[in-house]
């Protein structure tokens, strides 16, 4: 869901200046040594789409396209559809204070089955992320809380991936863990007694939850100057968001396929 097209956000971009890039680096990884070093500004272009079932009941699938602009200037930057400050950056670690939406559509006209809910709101949430990495991977910590006072939810993440090369491929294996508390829960799976109107939805008011998830992103250039990316997630609900009467599955799939452009690429590889 929201989480899970997150990652699949962060895992695809698209051109900085010329020098910023080295031939098969992630774009991602791009943008932050870009943001860290370099004084002036920089552009990545690109587009793709997702495509997740979310788990809500009555739900089949959701399609997102997604234009990906990505800029930076200083160490100020916009990637996707969040943007940041990178505080520090040293040889094996990376620490941003960042901004990102906070997103998922739901409203009882999306299913018969959602009859009578109430429609829940996007959000914006900021908070922090310590990455650090070198030959054994990369590991990342973050932490995030609502801003718009409209869940008034926090969550924490902490997630693994391992890079490797086979052929001209670039594949990016994952495992990681996305904790959200009570009030986050509720807010996007929980049952008022006003929502409460059918006899197999019953009021429902979650804890905290814990859920683990496992990803593949995978990348090849195309030419002198596109790269395709790809990346696909899997989200395993904990206990209190799956016994939620508003779901009906145990995770949550997301598939996300981008193009990336770098117009500089050529002579600098």
């Amino acid at each position: 869901m929201r989480h899970v097209l997150a990652c699949a956000l962060l895992a695809c971009a698209a051109a900085l200046p010329a020098h910023a890039w080295a031939a098969d680096e992630d774009p991602q990884e791009q943008l932050a040594k870009a943001a860290a070093t370099d004084a002036g500004a920089g552009w990545i272009f690109g587009a793709g789409v997702a495509v997740t079932n979310p788990g809500y009941i009555g739900y089949s699938r959701q399609i997102t396209p997604l234009p990906l602009v990505f800029f930076h200037y200083g160490r100020f930057f916009f990637a996707g559809i969040g943007a940041g400050y990178l505080l520090s950056n040293g040889e094996h670690y990376r620490f941003s204070l960042g901004l990102q939406p906070m997103l998922n559509r739901l409203s009882a006209s999306d299913s018969p089955e959602l009859a009578g809910i109430q429609t829940r709101q996007w959000s914006i949430a900021g908070g922090a992320n310590l990455e650090t990495f070198g030959d054994w991977g990369r590991l990342s910590f973050g932490v995030f809380h609502d801003l718009l006072g409209r869940n008034d939810g926090a969550g924490a993440h902490v997630g693994y991936r391992l890079p490797f090369r086979a052929g001209g491929w670039t594949f990016t294996p994952g495992i990681g863990v996305r904790w959200e508390d009570s009030k986050l829960t509720n807010s996007y799976y929980g049952v008022s007694p006003a929502e409460a109107r059918l006899p197999q939805r019953p009021a429902y008011s979650p804890g905290s939850a814990a859920s683990p998830y496992v990803s593949l992103g995978l990348s090849t250039r195309i030419s002198e100057h596109w790269q395709f990316r790809g990346d696909f997630t899997y989200l395993r609900f904990a206990g209190a968001i799956h016994d939620s009467p508003l779901v009906d599955r145990s995770g949550s799939p997301t598939i996300f396929i981008g193009f990336v452009y770098n117009g500089n690429r050529g002579s600098h590889d």
